[in-house]
């Protein structure tokens, strides 16, 4: 059997991946975005630590996977021991800021039952990305006691674009906006996203051409703009399941009757994508000086969590903390 390098994901910019408290996974639609995140909050869960996984921009996929169709959006909800869930809604964030800033319930009360305000709300470059982020924040600063009541918040982003737009969100605020608590709010949150120490952005990509591109050109955006990348995932990775010399071996074999040489046929291509596959995992590694976290193919089928706690032991594997 071909075999993998061993992972290694300490980075230059700051602590491995496990002593990082605010982790935020990116990636092209359609790469496992919302299967990595549930993937690591389960294994951080099953170590004993309190972990929440926030859900961004309507996806609403934690309600499919663990059963919670009923959760109240912007309240986190439990879905397994160690491990809550919240869907963070634009609108109920939206109120939320404004009743922390005015003070005055029934003026907040007025604003929002307001068609115009609504109609601002929705046209304003950034509020709906700033009030997301800013929910984010109080996650990860939230205390009780004088100490965290989290102990991993991890964000489940939407595709790339967006994602990165939603990262700089507050850094834009702070650059643009007049002296002011908007302002200020804003240079507090970007101060903890861009914190090496505290925040990782993890980039996930699946092994086929166009999404190990993206994500490339993703790592290679966020390092421009010194965002902490703390590691990238490598998901549904087949197994080489022929040695070299195995595979040399089957490309000699000579059919004897048409069923033999349907299976080796198929054998053949199998090995070619599995080839492919892992070549696509050599280019990731090697253009983004991370080895990936590496996650199985678990074929298809709904994601429940019994697949979800599978994954997250061939993730324990390979994360330390």
């Amino acid at each position: 059997m071909a075999s993998s390098p061993t992972p290694t994901h300490a980075t230059p910019t700051g602590p491995g991946l496990g002593d990082r408290r605010l982790i935020f996974v990116l990636g092209k639609g359609g790469v496992g975005k919302s299967v990595v995140s549930s993937t690591l909050a389960m294994m951080w869960a099953s170590r004993g630590q309190r972990v929440i996984i926030a859900e961004v921009a309507n996806q609403h996929r934690l309600s499919e996977v663990f059963a919670t169709h009923d959760a109240p959006p912007n309240v986190a909800t439990e879905l397994a021991p160690n491990l809550w869930g919240i869907s963070i809604d634009v609108d109920r964030s939206t109120q939320e800021y404004l009743a922390s800033q005015i003070k005055i319930r029934p003026l907040v009360d007025l604003l929002v039952r307001s068609r115009a305000f609504h109609t601002f709300a929705a046209a304003a470059p950034g509020l709906a990305e700033l009030v997301t982020l800013g929910k984010i924040w109080e996650l990860a600063v939230a205390l009780e006691g004088g100490h965290p009541i989290w102990d991993k918040v991890i964000v489940d982003c939407p595709a790339t674009g967006h994602g990165i737009a939603l990262l700089r969100t507050a850094g834009n605020v702070t650059e643009l906006a007049a002296q002011g608590p908007v302002r200020d709010q804003a240079h507090r949150i970007e101060e903890v996203v861009m914190h090496p120490s505290a925040t990782g952005i993890v980039v996930v990509a699946r092994p086929e051409e166009l999404p190990v591109s993206e994500a490339i050109d993703a790592i290679t955006e966020l390092r421009r703009d010194n965002f902490p990348v703390a590691a990238t995932v490598m998901n549904a990775l087949v197994k080489m399941r022929f040695s070299d010399e195995e595979a040399r071996a089957l490309a000699d074999i000579v059919a004897a009757d048409r069923v033999t040489d349907a299976a080796l046929h198929g054998a053949r291509a199998a090995h070619r994508r599995q080839v492919r596959a892992h070549g696509h995992l050599a280019h990731f590694t090697a253009a983004t000086h991370l080895t990936p976290l590496i996650l199985p193919d678990i074929g298809p089928g709904p994601i429940t969590p019994a697949r979800l706690g599978v994954l997250a032991t061939q993730c324990a594997a390979q994360v330390n903390r």
